[in-house]
């Protein structure tokens, strides 16, 4: 008789079912507030180019 590979498509499967399984369990916190603000700079030896910065501030509530 030949041993089972590991590499079978079916544990596969079941390994990305226990992956989403274990997502849908998992709690997520809810975000309360989120505020996106965008800055953008030239630079001054190369005025054809910018700089810009993406800040996001977030308040999270984690479930308990």
């Amino acid at each position: 008789m030949m041993a089972k590979s590991n590499n079978s498509f079916l544990g596969w499967l079941g390994r990305q079912i226990g992956h989403v399984k274990r997502a849908v369990k998992q709690d997520v916190p809810t975000v309360v507030y989120k505020k996106t603000t965008v800055h953008e700079a030239t630079l001054p030896d190369r005025p054809d180019e910018k700089i810009r910065r993406t800040v996001v501030d977030e308040v999270i509530k984690e479930k308990k």
